[in-house]
C-alpha cells in the first residue's frame, strides 16, 4: 500500500514539475493614426480603447499581458482584440483582429493599425 501511495504522489509531483506560470498576451501594443475620411486631416483627441490621439492624429495603446497557470504542452489561446474608436460628431468604429495562437506571443508584441479613417455622422432631416 505504502509503494502505491508513493507511486501516486510521484506522479503527481512529476505532473505539476511539468507545468507552469506563464505570460499571456491580452493586447499587443497598438499603434496608428486616426484621421477624418472627408478632409484626410488628422483628429485630435479621438479615443481609442483608453487613450487619446494627439494632434497629428496618432494614438498608442499600451501592450496587455496576464499570467496563466497551464499545463506542459497546452496550447496558448486565441487572441481576439476589439478597440473602439470614438469622437463626438463621427461614427464609432473598432480595431479588430484575431490570431489563432495570439495568447503566446512574446513580450513586446505590437501592431501596427496604420491609418483609420472615421466619416462625420450626418443628421437626417425630414
Amino acid at each position: 500500500m505504502k509503494f502505491l501511495y508513493n507511486l501516486i504522489f510521484l506522479i503527481l509531483v512529476s505532473f505539476f514539475l511539468q507545468s507552469c506560470l506563464v505570460s499571456r498576451c491580452k493586447r499587443p501594443q497598438i499603434s496608428g493614426y486616426v484621421y477624418d475620411a472627408e478632409t484626410k486631416q488628422p483628429i485630435e483627441n479621438c479615443k481609442v480603447g483608453e487613450t487619446s490621439s494627439q494632434s497629428n492624429g496618432y494614438f498608442l495603446l499600451a501592450e496587455k499581458r496576464y499570467r496563466q497557470f497551464t499545463l506542459f504542452g497546452f496550447e496558448a489561446p486565441t487572441l481576439a482584440v476589439n478597440e473602439a474608436i470614438k469622437k463626438e460628431g463621427y461614427e464609432s468604429q473598432n480595431i479588430q483582429f484575431m490570431q489563432p495562437f495570439g495568447g503566446g506571443m512574446k513580450k513586446g508584441a505590437f501592431y501596427s493599425a496604420d491609418t483609420i479613417y472615421i466619416k462625420k455622422n450626418i443628421l437626417k432631416t425630414n
